[in-house]
Parts: structure tokens; sequence; C-alpha cells
């Protein structure tokens, strides 16, 4: 039996479609675990509902603490073998779960990771190009490219969505989301679940999950500031190898990283001379600077070898340009 999580807060307009996606899988033998986080509006009144419903679904209320801190109360109430998550306003393909449980168990995987798909307000659906081949991949393999490969993508199979995880793997380790990391909390679960355990299987190619955008959404709500403090401790505080994964390699790419989506947050929160200022301060910073030579602009999308070259020859007007008009516009059409 696999458990799916699903932590809700105020999304009554999408939360209806995405629990029928999920009771529309075409894998039966599943839990769907409601964790309301203090919902305002009539979030908990449709998980009640659908509870009295269908019995496979169990429903948990709770005061507001955040997406991490309902992940975990769902992991402590799961009792299936396998471990996924959906976001309650994001929608999942009829046989998403037929197809990643029959991948885990024919690789003898430890995860298995699918692909998706961006759905906009207008309904217009865009593709994400996978960044890593269809495959099986063993740890030694993903842990050295895992926390930044150089193309200014961040995390590589960062989201904890879309996935089938083993809850073994999760108990004996005592893996759990830390609730004091606010941005990439499920990035740096996925790394800690790739140190305990062997494999991965991408499936990337296949778009089976589909994430809304909208500007009630978290990652709609991005301020700019210093976000990734917190994340960095934590990583330099895990206990493994760092050179044989390249840990100051990986950390350093993902400083430029961090800038450009500083750079995107600043383009989305603030105007003119001022954004424009604040971007210039980020692409002279001697620690962006000095870190461009370890990217990897060949194997960058089209929008990553644009912004490359706008961030090593600091135009900063022209990052500002492009992420306040022009991406906005052409991420609605263009997959990436």
């Amino acid at each position: 039996m696999i458990s799916i999580i699903v932590p809700v807060f105020n999304t009554e307009k999408y939360l209806r479609e995405c629990i029928e996606s999920i009771l529309a899988q075409t894998y039966e033998s599943f839990e769907l675990i409601l964790i309301d986080d203090g919902s305002t509006d009539h979030s908990w009144k449709i998980c009640v509902e659908y509870q009295e419903r269908d019995n496979r679904i169990k429903a948990f209320h709770k005061k507001n603490s955040g997406v991490s801190s309902a992940r975990n109360l769902g992991l402590q109430k799961a009792r299936g073998e396998y471990i996924s998550f959906c976001d309650s306003d994001d929608v999942i393909v009829p046989n998403l779960y037929e197809i990643l449980l029959k991948l885990l168990v024919q690789y003898d995987a430890d995860r298995v990771c699918g692909g998706y798909e961006y759905i906009y307000p207008d309904g217009h659906q865009v593709f994400c190009k996978p960044r890593t081949a269809d495959g099986l991949y063993q740890k030694k393999e993903l842990l050295p490219v895992m926390i930044d490969d150089g193309t200014m993508s961040g995390f590589l199979f960062s989201g904890v969505n879309n996935s089938v995880f083993k809850k073994s793997i999760i108990d004996k380790y005592h893996l759990e989301f830390q609730e004091s990391i606010k941005y990439n909390e499920d990035s740096l679960f996925s790394f800690e679940y790739a140190l305990n355990s062997s494999s991965l299987y991408c499936l990337q190619s296949r778009s089976l999950y589909r994430y809304r955008q909208h500007k009630e959404s978290s990652t709609s709500k991005r301020k700019p500031g210093d976000k990734y403090s917190e994340l960095h401790r934590r990583l330099s505080g895990l206990d493994f190898d760092k050179e044989t994964v390249q840990f100051k390699l990986q950390m350093q790419r993902r400083l430029v990283t961090e800038a450009l989506w500083e750079i995107l947050d600043i383009a989305e929160n603030e105007k003119g001379i001022k954004a424009v200022k604040q971007i210039k301060n980020i692409v002279h910073r001697k620690n962006v600077c000095s870190n461009m030579k370890t990217l990897q602009m060949e194997n960058m999308n089209r929008y990553k070898k644009a912004y490359y070259y706008m961030i090593k020859w600091k135009l900063a007007f022209l990052l500002y340009f492009v992420s306040k008009r022009l991406v906005p516009f052409f991420k609605k059409y263009i997959s990436r």
C-alpha cells in the first residue's frame, strides 16, 4: 500500500480537483492522508466531506505551522509500505502510481521520480524538460550533482511530489522535513533520503504531475533577501564524505544559482531604479563573479544560457527588464 500525503492550506478552489485525481488512480491500494494546516477557508470542510465518502481517506486538522510540519504529521500517520506527496492545488494523471510503483519494483530502486508540466490559469500547459535521461541512477552517480549540477537550476530531483519513496528508509534513518527551513525544504529531504538510500529511477520524460501556477501559490509569494543560510548550515552539518560528492564545488555553483533566484525575486517584487541597483549589487558580489567559472554552461537550457551571459557581463538593467517583462510572458509558452 502507498500512503499519499497531501498538506492542505486555503486551497478550497482547487482541492476537490486534486482529491478527485488521486481517487481516479488505476492503482487502488492507497491511503490518502489529508493534513489541513489551519486553513481559514472551507478546505477543512472539504477534507471531512471526502473522508466520509471514501474509507481510504484520513483527514487531520492542525494549527498552522507550515508545509514541513504538515508533511511530518502525514509521515507519522502513514501506514503504507511506500510514501508519496502531492500538493493540494495540483493534479496527477490517472496512472501515475501504477507506472511509478511498477518501475520501483522492476529496478529495485529506492525512489522513482516522474516528470511534470505547469498549468496556467488560462488552461495552457507547458512541459518541463528533464535535466537527466531516463534510467536508474546509483547513489555514487547522483550525489556529486544533486545539490547543484552547474546549470543554475538548483537541486536535482528536488521536489518530493511526483515521486515514490520507501517508508522503511524514512523510518530507519528518522528522516523528516526541517521546519526551520522555509525554502528548498523538500530539496533537503530529497538529498538526505539519497544519502541514506542506494538508487533512484528517473522517468522525467513522462509528464505525470501537473503543477498549478497561480498567484496564491507559495512559489509566487517569494520575497527578496537571504533565504538559504539555514539550508547551507544544515547541509554543511550532515555527516557524509563531502570530498567524494564534491560538496565544495556544488556549493560554489549554488551561490550563483541562488543569485539568479534573488534577481528573479527582485524583478517580481521591486520596480525601476531601485530594482536595477539591487541587481547590480548581486552581479558584482565576489562570490558570484568568482564562481561563474564553476558552471556547466554547455548543459544549460536556452533560458539559463541567456542569464549566464547577462550575469557574467553584469548587465543589471537587462537582467531586470528580461526578468520583469519577457520571462513572465515566454515561460507560459516555451518549454524549459
